[in-house]
């Protein structure tokens, strides 16, 4: 049994477990390894780190939903996004094109965003939510299209196959100053960011801020 907040609405109980992405979007399954950012640092060699980490299965995801907050993803945003998602099957499996411009159709830009916006909360914990309630409240209201301005999201087709969630990071430039910092959920066919006060633009990555 996990116990904590629920990442969404913030009460205390037991938490359900939420894959991430959905299951549907090829994550129903999936073996994959975990390291403790902890042993990260305290690896030798940095550039080469060595550590083992530990072995999951059964698809990405976390204890971090209450039942109620689950359900009301799973009826609202879920089949929006995987329908979304699984429509760049096809670009992902060509690694030969370094660009790409198609037109979408027919899809529920809102809904995809409010998922997404839903998985950043649940890889970030409740912690995040918890300084940044406006986030919970554009998620669970169906409506509301507002974004705290100092949140951008942007997506790539991720068609090198990798799998990462990586709830912060920071890059930056001593040539030119720029540095940005944000969070990363990386799983095919596609890879999501959300940046944190960023007012430049993403190499290789579509903004997807204005699905709002």
């Amino acid at each position: 049994m996990h116990e904590g907040h629920c990442v969404l609405c913030g009460e205390f109980g037991q938490l359900s477990f939420e894959h991430v992405p959905p299951r549907a979007a090829f994550n129903r399954t999936t073996k994959y390894r975990t390291v403790e950012h902890l042993d990260l640092l305290q690896n030798p060699n940095p550039l080469e780190p060595k550590t083992k980490g530990r072995v999951n299965q059964g698809g990405v995801g976390y204890h971090s939903l209450c039942r109620s907050c689950n359900s009301f993803l799973g009826s609202n945003y879920v089949n929006p996004y995987v329908k979304y998602s699984n429509s760049f099957v096809e670009f992902a499996k060509r690694d030969y094109n370094n660009h790409c411009v198609f037109d979408m159709h027919d899809f529920e830009a809102l809904k995809v965003l409010k998922h997404i916006v839903s998985m950043f909360l649940t890889i970030k914990g409740w912690g995040f939510s918890k300084r940044n309630p406006e986030l919970c409240e554009f998620v669970l209201n169906p409506v509301k299209q507002e974004l705290p301005p100092k949140f951008r999201f942007f997506e790539y087709v991720n068609t090198e196959g990798q799998l990462r969630n990586i709830s912060v990071c920071a890059k930056g430039n001593f040539a030119t100053g720029l540095s940005v910092i944000g969070s990363e959920i990386a799983f095919p066919p596609l890879g999501h960011v959300m940046t944190l006060d960023f007012t430049g633009s993403l190499r290789f990555h579509q903004e997807i801020t204005d699905f709002t």
